[in-house]
């Protein structure tokens, strides 16, 4: 039973990685998109912008689904 207990572990670990890289490459590109038509600036620091701003809101979604997991337990 362990050995069934650590394999889904692991797919749990695998899977949570891809969905982190899946929505920071998704932020990124939404605010890459909305930066190069809504300001004049040079492309590459558009680029490194939006590349802070898909780590920032990367990690704000995980926290608010944390949260909402937590909130979720606490009223059930």
């Amino acid at each position: 039973m362990s050995k069934d207990t650590a394999m889904i572990e692991t797919l749990r670990t695998i899977l949570s990685r891809l969905v982190n890289v899946a929505l920071f490459i998704i932020i990124t590109i939404l605010v890459l998109v909305f930066l190069r038509e809504a300001v004049d600036m040079n492309l590459a620091l558009i680029a490194l912008i939006s590349i802070v701003f898909g780590i920032v809101g990367t990690i704000a979604v995980r926290y608010l689904f944390k949260l909402l997991l937590l909130v979720g337990d606490l009223f059930s």
